[in-house]
């Protein structure tokens, strides 16, 4: 019984076999690359993520802060004629 594995060194040791597929390629391709990588540390990724949302956060703020002042600016302005 043959089974599919997620290595590359499959017959021979080619990744590129000309008879394999060129599905069953890109897929150990993706394995490879993806898949079976060493995932070290999740503390890069989370601050990244971090990052993000408090970038995305502080501009939602800064712009309701700034069209708080805009209509506060233009209701003054109505009742000092």
């Amino acid at each position: 019984m043959q089974t599919l594995t997620l290595s590359s060194n499959g017959r021979n040791g080619r990744l590129l076999d000309p008879k394999m597929s060129t599905r069953l390629r890109a897929f150990r391709f993706l394995s490879e690359r993806f898949a079976q990588r060493d995932r070290s540390s999740y503390a890069a990724e989370f601050f990244l993520f971090v990052l993000i949302v408090l970038t995305a956060t502080w501009a939602m703020f800064s712009l309701a802060h700034a069209m708080s002042s805009l209509a506060h600016a233009m209701s003054l302005g109505r009742y000092t004629t």
